[in-house]
């Protein structure tokens, strides 16, 4: 699956930071593809600065778009950003860069970030939001020509003047698992052939992160979870793979054959020490995302 972040970022007279893109012509919010071994929140803090030249801090996660595109399907990461400082800049990805007004926003525009854009705005906490971009013909022809006529134009142009070719982000495998809490507040465990674990597994392609969790639950344990929130978003250092963490609820205390209860100050037998802060973050009433590194165990 490819992985991108857009950053909203609204400056103190309710303008916000958009850019042109060279290859559409359209404008939208600054971000792009996360490379190798990098945390969501260090790849739009790079991609703010490299196409606006504004230094941007995410402060929140507000959103995750998935888009069925071929071949793994895409998966973007939405956070809404403060300015820490720079200056505005273009760059070759942004020929136009600048603060606008919200209401209208300019045009032209794709409704893709129109919606992505509206939605985060009107964002002001709570759980983060989740849900799957429609891929309609238009757009389907769209991406084709993009790819087979504009970027096959950049490519040659690259190479006539000896630059390297565009290079893709890598393609991500993505972990689901799940904190599931019953009214008791103790949190479901699922022993497997590795041990035990939180419910949940590898996402498999065109599909739904969210949508892989509740299925992959309810086959593991008999529940069907209700999912609340994002807890947290953890990458194996040096490499391609994260793990997205959902918190979910359920009425039921039934225990399916290997499964358990447990309090969430309690881990099962054999299970790695970094398990109980994963956990326990996930439980806090008052926590926020977090975007961490985590040991490759």
């Amino acid at each position: 699956m490819r992985l991108a972040t857009s950053g909203i970022l609204v400056n103190q007279f309710n303008q916000i930071l958009l850019i042109q893109r060279n290859d559409t012509r359209t404008f939208a919010e600054p971000g792009g593809g996360l490379e190798r071994g990098e945390l969501p929140t260090d790849n739009i803090a790079r991609e703010v600065r490299e196409e606006t030249g504004i230094i941007a801090h995410p402060v929140r996660l507000v959103s995750l778009n998935y888009w069925a595109l071929p071949p793994h399907g895409f998966l973007a990461f939405t956070f809404r950003c403060l300015q820490r400082g720079g200056e505005l800049q273009t760059s070759a990805e942004s020929p136009r860069v600048g603060f606008y007004a919200t209401r209208p926003l300019p045009r032209p525009m794709l409704p893709l970030n129109r919606q992505r854009i509206e939605r985060a705005l009107q964002h002001h906490g709570g759980p983060v939001e989740r849900w799957t971009i429609s891929y309609p013909l238009f757009m389907r022809l769209g991406r084709f020509f993009l790819f087979n006529g504009v970027y096959r134009w950049y490519d040659w142009r690259r190479k006539a003047q000896g630059l390297p070719l565009y290079q893709s982000p890598p393609d991500w495998e993505i972990v689901v698992r799940v904190v599931m809490q019953n009214e008791s507040g103790t949190v479901l465990w699922q022993q497997d052939n590795d041990g035990w674990c939180l419910p949940g597994g590898v996402v498999p392609p065109k599909t739904a992160p969210w949508d892989t969790a509740v299925t992959l639950t309810h086959q593991q344990t008999g529940h069907t979870p209700t999912l609340q929130d994002v807890s947290g978003m953890y990458v194996t250092q040096n490499s391609s793979r994260m793990m997205l963490v959902f918190t979910a609820v359920t009425p039921s205390t039934h225990i399916a054959p290997e499964s358990t209860w447990l309090s969430p100050t309690q881990l099962p037998l054999s299970v790695p020490a970094h398990w109980q802060k994963i956990v326990q973050h996930a439980v806090a009433p008052d926590r926020l995302p977090v975007c961490e590194y985590m040991p490759d165990n």
